[in-house]
């Protein structure tokens, strides 16, 4: 296939190397830095930079790695340029504002296949220099469909599958954009809110795995993850109200110097993590 690639940061950087190093497939990328391209270039993430205007209507697949947002905008300039039977993939962190715009821009192309595509990969770094071959090696990736056609998705998927990808999870734009509130954007928030303590800049000398663990996406870039939030604000919000009662109850069980309360709350701490460890344990035998 010759697949088009918009945006070639870190994910869109990571998968032109991960496709031109697992599969037969030609890369042409698309970045508004040319700077970037050329970095493309000297790391293998792209056979050659994409014309525009003479090679739209060979592309087999497009792919749009851009926030949610400037990914719509570049969807309506770009699929009325591809010829019928392409696939139009999304990699934007949320799911239902691009999905709403694939199933209207379906209705004006119906000989081509929509779908959005989320891997659950990614580095706390942004930009090209911080991609990599391997990002996708045992990923899960988050597929939501809006064009039926059984033979196309088995392309997408298997192409990622290709890339190292662990396994393909098939659902709606509205359960990406509740699970990923919870797995994805509140872990961020938790962590760039823990990083503000005063001690923070003193950390050297008394932090290990715990302060590392846990600070390590609080560099983020702020203009994404800030439009992420805000679009899925709906699911986020009532996450972050349930972490504040959470922590309400541990503050104040410390508080009260109440022992069995706080033993009782980190007990059920400790039975959740291994529930959910469980669960993916079971999985990962399916």
């Amino acid at each position: 296939m010759k697949i088009a690639i918009f945006g070639m940061g870190l994910i869109g950087g990571s998968l032109g190397r991960a496709i031109l190093k697992f599969t037969d497939n030609e890369v042409f990328g698309f970045d508004i830095d040319k700077s970037t391209l050329q970095k493309a270039d000297l790391l293998g993430a792209q056979t050659r930079s994409l014309d525009f205007e003479n090679d739209m209507r060979d592309v087999d697949m497009a792919i749009f790695a851009l926030c949610p947002r400037v990914a719509i905008e570049s969807m309506q300039k770009v699929v009325p340029q591809l010829r019928d039977g392409a696939i139009v993939m999304d990699i934007c962190g949320n799911k239902r504002i691009i999905v709403d715009e694939m199933v209207e821009l379906e209705k004006q192309f119906p000989n081509l296949f929509f779908i959005g595509s989320h891997p659950m990969a990614g580095r706390e770094f942004s930009g090209i220099a911080h991609s990599s071959a391997n990002l996708f090696e045992n990923a899960y990736i988050v597929l939501t469909p809006v064009s039926q056609d059984i033979a196309k998705l088995s392309a997408v998927k298997n192409l990622f599958l290709k890339l190292g990808a662990n396994d393909v999870e098939i659902c709606s734009a509205d359960k990406h954009d509740e699970m990923i509130a919870y797995t994805s954007q509140l872990a961020h928030i938790v962590s760039s809110s823990y990083v503000k303590n005063g001690h923070s800049s003193t950390h050297a000398g008394f932090s290990a795995g715990s302060f590392r663990d846990l600070t390590r996406v609080a560099k983020l870039d702020p203009n994404m993850w800030a439009e992420l939030f805000v679009e899925n604000k709906d699911n986020l919000v009532g996450d972050i109200d349930e972490i504040i009662k959470h922590l309400q109850e541990y503050r104040d069980a410390i508080a009260d110097g109440d022992e069995e309360r706080l033993k009782a709350l980190l007990a059920d701490g400790v039975k959740q993590k291994e529930a959910a460890e469980t669960a993916r344990k079971n999985r990962l035998k399916d």
